[in-house]
């Protein structure tokens, strides 16, 4: 995804022969023309999808954690797992409505409105 001011953030994994290298999974801001990233995070899980708003990089995890992170050095401002009446659900799908307002899909087929607040 872009943001406001042009840069790009995104994530991905690194796999090996036997799946998902330690701490291989990481989110990614970088200029669209910079060679070094601006920030990565880093962590043993697969993000499933992100979005942003004007302070906060919003990713979810096939563990069910939503993690928040500040939007201009990369570090984790929260983080969470998400439960419907105590029922830990996987999100699959993130949108930002407005700032600190998600829509989130999960696996099983709910659409939830949040507050990051």
């Amino acid at each position: 995804m872009e943001t406001a001011d042009g840069d790009l953030i995104y994530a991905g994994t690194v796999h090996h022969g036997h799946g998902l290298q330690p701490g291989g999974s990481f989110v990614v801001r970088r200029t669209a023309a910079g060679e070094e990233p601006t920030w990565v995070f880093r962590t043993d899980r697969k993000a499933t999808d992100l979005d942003h708003d004007m302070e906060t990089v919003y990713v979810t995890y096939d563990d069910g954690e939503i993690v928040g992170l500040d939007l201009r050095d990369g570090n984790v401002r929260w983080r969470r797992h998400l439960a419907v009446a105590g029922v830990p659900v996987v999100a699959t799908a993130l949108t930002v409505t407005e700032p600190g307002r998600l829509l989130i899909g999960t696996t099983d087929g709910r659409i939830l409105d949040c507050s990051a607040v």
